[in-house]
């Protein structure tokens, strides 16, 4: 087994290249600190520091298809019934959804992929307790639907007709609750799912003559315009007051891949922190929503496909669609040796003065280069947000498939039978956070990792409530 291998991040900009694999371009990012520069992970390259992920406006493509990739897990195992079931839902819209975007200023596409991601198709759901909630196929909330959208929402004959749908559906009355179900989308346009789309589509036009671009309407649509607006503000440095918010955007050059990568706890960090304190995922939703498009793309095209990445899916994460079962694998002791010699596999650095990315004990775990580039950046981010935050422990590196269900592996809360260890792309950092400032920078590089989509990862709760396990495995 490896040993547990204690590492900080080097501030040193002599640091040797290291290569990243980014799952969607499939290709290279050198980690290249250039010249006198410092290694500044989620710091924009300003000033003397460095960061190789920094966001780039030629980047823009790539990091947006990269985070829906890497986002599109959740969408796939919180799909009603499964995302199968949920797309032949919502494609069994698809009419009316090509009516209201003809009129509209968002295709059918991307309104097809909101109903996805918003209701799986369900034309009579309710996102709580109680119709004033977020109601139908794009969930929108009553009062937006009857003060801004111009829809008719009788919220008192809404619930009175709730009541008595939920006692025909007891009874097994079958006619009667569709008489009802019909009764209750004329007195509560948003259970129509063709005035729920029209209305979407009429909130979609507002957003863009407020913000001036299609990508921020559509992320306005979860997150709300003015809390989209005041993120663009304190992006732009601009007070509510000042100039209107598509002047902000137009002379920003700014689109929402640049407000949302070029944000953090170091550059632009009060944008970042009006983002992250939103709660619901609502900084992620344009990238869920590019997800659901491309999963209806696929149930259209290749519902075999769509089949067997579900399948990939259907557990708690997902590392199993970056690292499909058929991955190579190191099988035995020997193999694991045999990479270290021909340099497959390196060895975390041990003594800081022998490693230039500052390791502080040695170890005999071993990784893909890939994968140690990956957690000497994830060490150095948590450092340069958090100054003085402890050192990562790297607990498990690279392990031989026949060591992988192995009761050591599982008394440190590896699950028996996980293959992933046996690729060399994965390891596991024990972390105890000494702050909450620590506590939070880590949870920042993992969250902007996921969208940067060169890994998957997940929690493993031991021991304590402060130990906690992530699994990371670069594609």
């Amino acid at each position: 087994m490896p040993a547990a291998t204690s590492f900080t991040p080097s501030t040193d900009g002599e640091s040797a290249a290291l290569a990243l694999a980014l799952g969607a371009a499939a290709a290279a990012i050198l980690l290249l600190a250039g010249g006198s520069r410092h290694l500044v992970p989620a710091g924009g390259n300003h000033g003397d520091g460095f960061d190789p992920l920094a966001y780039r406006t030629q980047d823009a493509p790539s990091l947006q298809a990269g985070a829906a990739a890497s986002l599109a897990h959740v969408v796939y195992v919180k799909s009603p019934g499964g995302i199968v079931a949920s797309a032949a839902r919502t494609a069994a819209l698809r009419p009316q959804i090509e009516a209201a975007a003809h009129d509209g200023p968002i295709d059918a596409d991307t309104l097809e992929a909101i109903v996805l991601l918003e209701s799986a198709g369900r034309t009579d759901v309710i996102g709580g307790t109680d119709p004033r909630d977020a109601v139908g196929v794009t969930q929108i909330v009553a009062d937006t639907g009857s003060q801004l959208l111009g829809m008719r929402v009788d919220l008192p004959a809404s619930r009175r007709l709730g009541r008595q749908i939920a006692a025909a559906h007891a009874r097994h009355d079958a006619r009667r609750e569709t008489r009802l179900r019909a009764r209750r989308a004329r007195v509560d346009q948003r259970f129509d799912p063709a005035a729920s789309l029209a209305a979407t589509e009429r909130y979609l036009s507002v957003a863009r003559a407020r913000f001036g671009r299609e990508d921020l309407a559509v992320e306005s649509y979860h997150m709300g315009i003015g809390n989209l607006e005041r993120a663009v503000r304190l992006f732009a440095g601009s007070p509510a007051t000042g100039a209107p918010v598509a002047r902000l955007v137009a002379d920003g050059r700014l689109d929402y891949a640049r407000l949302y990568f070029d944000s953090s706890p170091i550059d632009h960090p009060a944008a970042y922190r009006w983002l992250s304190q939103l709660g619901d995922d609502s900084a992620t939703y344009l990238w869920r929503l590019q997800a659901a498009k491309a999963i209806m793309a696929a149930y259209r095209q290749s519902r075999a496909q769509l089949q067997r990445l579900a399948a990939l899916h259907a557990g708690d994460f997902a590392e199993h669609v970056l690292l499909p079962p058929g991955s190579p694998t190191f099988d035995s002791p020997q193999a694991i040796s045999a990479a270290r010699a021909s340099g497959r596999l390196v060895a975390v650095p041990g003594a800081p003065q022998a490693a230039r990315g500052g390791l502080a004990e040695a170890g005999d775990a071993a990784l893909r280069p890939e994968a140690l580039a990956l957690a000497l950046y994830l060490a150095a981010g948590v450092r340069a947000i958090a100054p003085g935050a402890t050192p990562l422990n790297l607990t498990f590196g690279a392990v031989d498939s026949a060591d992988v269900g192995s009761a050591a592996r599982s008394a440190h809360g590896l699950f028996d039978g996980d293959p992933i260890h046996a690729t060399g792309d994965a390891f596991d950092v024990e972390r105890r956070y000494s702050t909450p400032a620590e506590a939070h920078a880590f949870q920042f590089m993992l969250d902007r990792l996921a969208a940067l989509e060169p890994r998957c990862w997940r929690w493993r709760r031991w021991a304590s409530p402060w130990w906690w396990w992530p699994t990371t495995s670069p594609r």
